[in-house]
């Protein structure tokens, strides 16, 4: 006998969650399985030059959470939020931030749709 997939997790196969906040006067969307965790006040324990750039860093638990802006600007003071980003290379896994001014509610989109709005896939 065929079980049916639950309306709610078929909707999470076809279609992915996009996160929106805002920076500076323009909207980011980063997909929700790549958003760690967002951190309202976000205080400095450090300020680093890194590349050129200055950067404040945020102390979580173990780790050192690098706030970048996403436009390669120096940080000169604290954001709102902080929206922590997961990534991984291989085995290894890191956190970085983007500062926010305010997040907007998720959309959903078809995974085409996203897809579309990414430079790097056309």
């Amino acid at each position: 006998m065929a079980t049916a997939i639950p309306t709610d997790v078929e909707t999470l196969i076809e279609n992915i969650r996009i996160e929106q906040f805002w920076w500076d006067g323009v909207q980011i969307k980063i997909p929700f399985h790549c958003v760690y965790a967002c951190i309202p006040n976000p205080v400095a324990d450090e300020w680093k030059l890194i590349n050129g750039v200055k950067v404040p860093l945020i102390r979580v638990d173990k780790y050192l959470i690098p706030l970048w802006d996403p436009f390669h600007q120096n940080m000169s003071e604290m954001p709102k939020l902080a929206v922590v980003i997961s990534h991984h290379k291989g085995n290894q896994f890191g956190l970085f931030a983007y500062p926010a001014d305010h997040i907007d509610e998720h959309i959903m989109l078809s995974y085409d749709e996203w897809f579309e709005t990414q430079s790097s896939f056309q």
